[in-house]
């Protein structure tokens, strides 16, 4: 099965769960062999959100330039896994390859991320992997974080 809309990718099942890439698969086997039980795409997040917009706005649909008085539509951003390290709420995006889009919805994520922290205090920790390798460094990285409460500094090789 291939997956339209995620280049390269291949649609997969496994443990009732329909993964859309085999990455994902892989990613939620190992956290399962380190004693972590994911939710895959459990939680839907509007990232932006408008009603209106007050400036008019001209562009060209097929052959006839026009003004566009559509209503805005909300930007939603389902991560593939959440699950917890101890007080730390992880929320985990898989990745083979960056498209266009994936640093503007990191960005926008990342800002409603800190609203909700403000709001809930609830530690929380976004990471997008692209490796077993990266996983792996990341946990890691959250269980010393735990033992001495900050998180560190070091980039993954």
């Amino acid at each position: 099965m291939s997956n339209k809309k995620i280049k390269n990718a291949t649609e997969c099942e496994l443990d009732g769960i329909r993964f859309r890439s085999k990455q994902e698969r892989a990613v939620y086997k190992y956290l399962l062999s380190v004693g972590i039980t994911p939710l895959y795409e459990s939680e839907k997040f509007t990232i932006w959100d408008r009603d209106k917009f007050s400036v008019p706005f001209y562009d060209k649909y097929g052959k006839t330039f026009m003004r566009v008085n559509r209503k805005p539509t909300s930007v939603h951003y389902t991560p593939d896994f959440i699950f917890k390290v101890g007080d730390i709420k992880v929320i985990l995006e898989v990745k083979g390859f960056k498209n266009d889009a994936v640093p503007y919805k990191i960005r926008l994520f990342r800002d409603l991320l800190e609203k909700i922290k403000e709001e809930t205090g609830e530690s929380l920790c976004y990471a997008v992997v692209y490796t077993i390798k990266d996983l792996k460094f990341l946990l890691n990285d959250l269980q010393n974080s735990q033992k001495s409460s900050t998180f560190a500094e070091t980039k993954v090789q």
